[in-house]
């Protein structure tokens, strides 16, 4: 079995021996990569359990009528956006319906705050999880060129070093070199991930918004079949 020696290491005596501006920013880098992969895990153990809740919360929606046991089911549900937004939905309905005659003959009022209240709710919920992938498409664009401030510093140190010990030959300039490119190495490391992470979160996020839009399109389509009856009911009533 091989035997791994990290302080023997030519990586780890790179970095030992960089100077204190060359660690300082070899921290930055690498402080930023392990919060960039600690959103992005944290945003894939999210995405997968909205996913799994929406599809099961889709399925009762279309499976009953009865507005009752879909709000049931929605609290049971507390990671889905729909659901989220089936809860608020039905919280305004309710104050609506506290004056029923009020929501059936003011059609046109009660649907607009009946879509402005799910409007609202999806964005809060497209808020929520849009949370971090800001830093993420900060880490991809702002990490290299840290890394590549390090290294320019680095390159720097060490042709003052050449210049110090009047000598250019290769064994001189070569360490201090290797050194400063650790810099660059370090900020395409945090970098890349970063950027695959975002572009991908990215793209459920959008995905999630779609699903938003449709479900609400569906949810007020629900409501107002079973209203814009019982208008019709009232208006019969009145004849």
């Amino acid at each position: 079995m091989p035997n791994f020696n990290l302080q023997g290491s030519l990586f780890y005596q790179m970095i030992i021996h960089s100077g204190p501006m060359a660690k300082f920013i070899l921290f930055i880098l690498v402080f930023m990569s392990i919060v960039s992969w600690a959103i992005m895990i944290n945003k894939w153990l999210i995405f997968r359990k909205l996913k799994r809740q929406s599809s099961a919360f889709r399925t009762t929606f279309w499976r009953t009528g009865d507005f009752k046991i879909v709000l049931a089911e929605a609290h049971n549900y507390t990671a889905s956006p729909l659901a989220m937004i089936t809860q608020e939905t039905f919280l305004e309905l309710k104050n609506w319906l506290k004056d029923k005659t009020g929501a059936i003959r003011n059609q046109e009022i009660f649907f607009e705050s009946i879509a402005e209240t799910m409007r609202k709710t999806a964005y809060m919920e497209y808020l929520r999880l849009r949370k971090g992938l800001g830093f993420l498409a900060t880490v991809g664009n702002v990490a290299p060129f840290i890394g590549l401030f390090g290294t320019v510093w680095g390159i720097m140190r060490a042709f003052h070093d050449i210049g110090l010990k009047a000598s250019a030959s290769l064994a001189d300039v070569a360490p201090g070199i290797s050194e400063a490119l650790i810099a660059t190495a370090f900020g395409l490391a945090a970098a890349i991930p970063a950027v695959m992470g975002y572009n991908y979160f990215t793209q459920c996020l959008n995905e999630q918004r779609i699903e938003m839009e449709n479900f609400m399109t569906d949810l007020i389509n629900r409501i107002k079949r079973k209203y814009l009856l019982k208008k019709e009911v009232a208006d019969n009533e009145m004849v």
